[in-house]
């Protein structure tokens, strides 16, 4: 069952962009695969260094998958870590990510933005293929907060790259860049809490 609070309609850009925060409750229900491919799609549409799309994205659906995964992350989970952090919206933070890695298995669309690294042609460098993969994992994240989905860019796999990269038979040659849990928010979003415009606007000169 879907949640109440996503907007029934597509969400203007601007408000999409002013409220895609990194939703790291989702519920277990399933994603329609248009919605997916839409979620996609718009990562395909982001820049990149020569037009050069080094991006190949895994997109896992199959309970199978999932649940190994899951059980590769879960032993990472510890309510210790949470508690010992005194900032209050740092330990929200910590607390979402322990919820994500201990509930990983059950989110129902895990993406892994994967990039290669392929510009310039005689001298590639990961520089360009990192500015182009996460360039796209952030249009995703956009464009699942206008759809209604919760979404959070992580790079989670760094922790358990090599079980990731054989569960999913990666190829040597592909870098992973962005672990991205998809799904029907379980909490409501809400404005981002970042600097203000004024904080950093420099006209002219800094």
């Amino acid at each position: 069952m879907k949640p109440s609070w996503p907007a029934s309609g597509p969400v203007e850009t601007l408000e999409a962009i002013g409220t895609a925060r990194a939703m790291r409750y989702l519920l277990p229900e399933p994603v329609p695969n248009s919605l997916v491919e839409k979620v996609i799609w718009a990562g395909t549409r982001a820049s990149s260094a020569n037009n050069c799309q080094p991006w190949d994205f895994v997109v896992v659906q199959s309970a199978d998958v999932r649940a190994r995964l899951g059980a590769v992350f879960a032993p990472l989970v510890s309510a210790e870590v949470a508690k010992s952090v005194q900032d209050p919206t740092a330990r929200r933070t910590v607390a979402g990510a322990m919820n994500l890695l201990a509930t990983l298995g059950e989110v129902p669309v895990l993406i892994f933005v994967c990039g290669q690294n392929n510009y310039p042609e005689q001298a590639p460098d990961p520089t360009f293929m990192y500015s182009a993969v996460y360039a796209a994992a952030q249009n995703m994240v956009v464009a699942a907060r206008a759809l209604g989905l919760g979404a959070a860019f992580t790079t989670i796999h760094r922790f358990a790259e090599r079980d990731v990269r054989t569960i999913l038979a990666i190829p040597d040659d592909r870098y992973v860049a962005v672990t991205m849990p998809l799904g029907w928010p379980a909490r409501p979003f809400g404005p981002l809490t970042r600097r203000s415009v004024e904080d950093v606007l420099h006209h002219d000169r800094w």
